[in-house]
């Protein structure tokens, strides 16, 4: 019997895997080198969010869905769920149960793919949002992300262009636009 990989478990091209590895082992050793899988997966998409809203570029050109928890970047959840790319993600960060810990003490060379303008944005993330618990961050993202739709069961896409317009960015269009050809071009690279 052939095993069948849902359509959203397989990553848009350009999503970059190795560095949503290393963001995430980024914010496992803020907290001490073991996080929440919640925890972490919220704290991901809000650093996504405001790097989009600020840089007009998407640090992971990941995909956004609302579920049941809030939004997220999903094929960050694949990786730190081990769905994709598990020999990339295994060198940063492993899984225990609902818990994602950093496998090591890593330096600021080891974690090549963030810039520095990244980690900046990942510090400012974790002392805004970081002390909060999984639940309160779920709850903040009810809250404070108007592109998220409330679902009870399933997942419902959200763009880019739905991201940046829920925080009144005027550019919301052409930036997904530009995203999309960005993607289109590196399909027609790669494939």
């Amino acid at each position: 019997m052939a095993f069948s990989v849902p359509s959203y478990a397989v990553p848009l091209t350009g999503f970059q895997s190795r560095k949503a590895a290393q963001l995430c082992a980024f914010f496992a050793l803020q907290s001490k080198g073991t996080i929440e899988k919640l925890k972490l997966i919220k704290l991901v998409y809000f650093a996504e969010r405001e790097y989009l809203a600020e840089h007009h570029h998407p640090m992971l050109f990941d995909e956004f869905y609302s579920l049941p928890h809030g939004p997220i970047c999903s094929s960050t959840l694949n990786g730190i769920d081990g769905v994709i790319h598990e020999d990339v993600w295994s060198e940063f960060l492993a899984r225990n149960g609902n818990l994602a810990v950093a496998i090591k003490r890593f330096e600021r060379d080891e974690l090549d793919e963030l810039s520095d303008i990244e980690i900046e944005k990942l510090e400012h993330i974790w002392t805004k949002l970081g002390w909060m618990t999984a639940s309160q961050l779920r709850n903040y993202s009810h809250d404070h992300c108007a592109e998220y739709t409330e679902i009870e069961r399933g997942r419902i896409p959200i763009t880019y262009r739905e991201v940046l317009e829920a925080m009144d960015d005027p550019f919301a269009e052409e930036v997904d636009r530009e995203i999309a050809e960005m993607r289109r071009a590196e399909s027609v690279l790669s494939g």
